[in-house]
């Protein structure tokens, strides 16, 4: 039979118990949300596929369909589900030059646009889960990446650094708009994060990885 004093020892190591859970519950659920995503910036991401949502476009409903999917509760770690999984998009990256012509001569012009070695693989979050940088790359906390790395298939990609010289014409009454266009693949979904049966996590993730990119010429008649 216990003594009066461990009694008490047991109790408050239970104090304890509870109260550090209770912290890290607090901690983690204060984390304020991180984006992390240069494509976030883009002028225009078009899925090929009908129906389709990037994160940064999820409604409240979309979310709380997403969450009433789990199970009510789990003992420990993350649970991820996908809402889109490998679908390819068309992009327009940014626009990097334009040249007007109102005049009654020929415009010659001459550019030259360079592509800097940089990671094709790019993520972002919403809700308390956060983005880390680690290495020069972003990544997913809290080992989340790991998981989405085994539920989704990505890989990380890097371009080499290409020069290039364009000679432009602009005719009369015409323009000419040079931009960055592309494809990629999207991925993206929600999960949650437990521990001891306590929600400490939740919150959108998504990966964008660029497959292909390259510089377009547009000449249109001025209206």
């Amino acid at each position: 039979m216990l003594s009066e004093a461990d009694v008490k020892g047991v109790f408050l190591m239970k104090k304890l118990f509870i109260g550090g859970l209770l912290a890290m519950v607090i901690a983690i659920g204060m984390q304020k949300p991180v984006l992390g995503d240069e494509y976030g910036s883009y002028q225009d991401i078009v899925f090929e596929e009908d129906g389709q949502k990037l994160l940064k476009d999820f409604t409240t409903g979309d979310y709380d369909g997403y969450y009433g999917c789990f199970a009510k509760n789990y003992f420990m770690g993350w649970k991820i589900l996908v809402a889109t999984e490998d679908q390819k998009v068309d992009f327009v990256s940014e626009t990097k030059l334009k040249v007007y012509n109102s005049g009654y001569s020929t415009i010659k012009h001459e550019i030259t646009l360079k592509s800097s070695v940089e990671t094709q693989f790019q993520i972002s979050a919403t809700g308390s889960i956060s983005v880390n940088i680690k290495g020069g790359e972003k990544k997913f906390s809290g080992g989340l990446d790991a998981d989405i790395k085994a539920t989704v298939d990505y890989e990380k990609k890097t371009t080499s650094s290409e020069e290039y010289v364009f000679k432009i014409n602009v005719d009369p009454g015409t323009y000419v708009t040079i931009v960055t266009m592309g494809e990629g693949i999207v991925n993206n979904g929600v999960a949650k994060h437990y521990f001891f049966w306590i929600l400490t996590q939740k919150g959108g993730w998504e990966t964008f990885t660029v497959t292909t990119e390259y510089y377009e010429i547009i000449k249109e008649r001025l209206g």
